[in-house]
């Protein structure tokens, strides 16, 4: 399948509709860190520039706050795309272009198999503690913690039915993937 359509399956979006208006990529708040604004992404989407975009760093760096979705005069969701490029190029084995999302993607999605429900200081920390920024922030974490902003993280009990799901879903991908 081309890469177009692979983004357009996943994302639900039509790049076509794009007409490069650049009102994305004018509201992102991430665009200036980007490699490729919100609206290269898409229109390299559009002339299938596959590589280039899984292997951006803009992909990685969009928070999905749609900001560009509620900009579109057209309705279209560059963040949708942006996650589906994520979704392929985690498929592909791809590493992220910038390290300690990476590190933050895989602590969100272990931390929510082992927990069922996400804790986030558990999540920030071990980014943290991975990118070798842990001493840096403690202090700050502790007064979080003391003052209850922070609670302990859970039992790694809860996360039996998202375990299930998880499996599910990954073993129906690699269905997918032998049988497309």
């Amino acid at each position: 399948m081309a890469f177009r359509h692979q983004i357009e399956t996943i994302s639900g979006q039509n790049s076509n509709l794009c007409y490069q208006c650049s009102k994305c990529s004018a509201g992102c708040p991430m665009a200036d860190w980007m490699d490729l604004k919100p609206a290269q992404v898409m229109h390299a989407i559009r002339l299938g520039q596959e590589e280039l975009v899984l292997h951006s760093r803009s992909i990685w760096l969009c928070v999905g706050c749609e900001t560009c979705s509620a900009r579109c005069p057209q309705d279209v969701q560059p963040a949708a795309a942006m996650n589906a490029a994520r979704v392929i190029a985690r498929r592909r084995g791809i590493k992220p272009g910038v390290k300690e999302i990476g590190l933050y993607y895989n602590g969100f999605v272990n931390n929510m198999r082992l927990n069922g429900k996400i804790h986030d200081a558990s999540v920030a920390g071990i980014t943290q503690l991975l990118t070798g920024q842990l001493k840096d922030s403690m202090p700050l974490a502790w007064k979080l913690f003391t003052r209850g902003r922070v609670k302990p993280p859970p039992l790694p009990f809860g996360g039996g039915e998202f375990r299930r799901i998880y499996k599910r879903a990954m073993e129906r991908e690699m269905r997918e993937e032998q049988h497309p």
